[in-house]
């Protein structure tokens, strides 16, 4: 076996199924709630709880690439606009090992920017 296929096999042995789709209703639901939740625009510190918790209400979580939920913390937006895409699973369907799959029609959108007054403006949604 040559380093190539070595490494699609090792790629491919964790690779998941992907989890039920979010309807397009539940879309428009979700998205509607997030906007109310970054209706300021401007913040003191990024509403990660916040948005996050608006998920949580329609049974989604945010994920991390191996399928566990996401830990982490955000660094930047100083002088620029910073873009991070979350993937997104269903609280209620995990494997073995405690991941989730990835829903495959959509993920969180995230933009922010830290101004000179130290306040951030965000943009939020759930694309594709």
């Amino acid at each position: 076996m040559n380093i190539i296929e070595r490494i699609e096999k090792y790629l491919n042995e964790g690779r998941m199924e992907k989890a039920q789709a979010i309807p397009a209703n539940i879309k428009r639901k979700i998205n509607k709630d997030i906007s109310i939740v970054i209706k300021p625009t401007y913040f003191d510190k990024i509403p990660l709880d916040e948005i996050f918790n608006v998920l949580k209400k329609y049974d989604i979580i945010v994920i991390q690439e191996d399928g566990r939920p996401w830990e982490g913390f955000l660094t930047g937006g100083i002088n620029k606009t910073e873009q991070v895409h979350f993937d997104l699973g269903w609280t209620w369907k995990k494997d073995n090992r405690g991941c989730h799959p990835v829903i495959p029609n959509a993920n969180l959108q995230l933009s922010y920017y830290k101004m000179e007054s130290g306040r951030f403006e965000i943009i939020s949604y759930i694309g594709e």
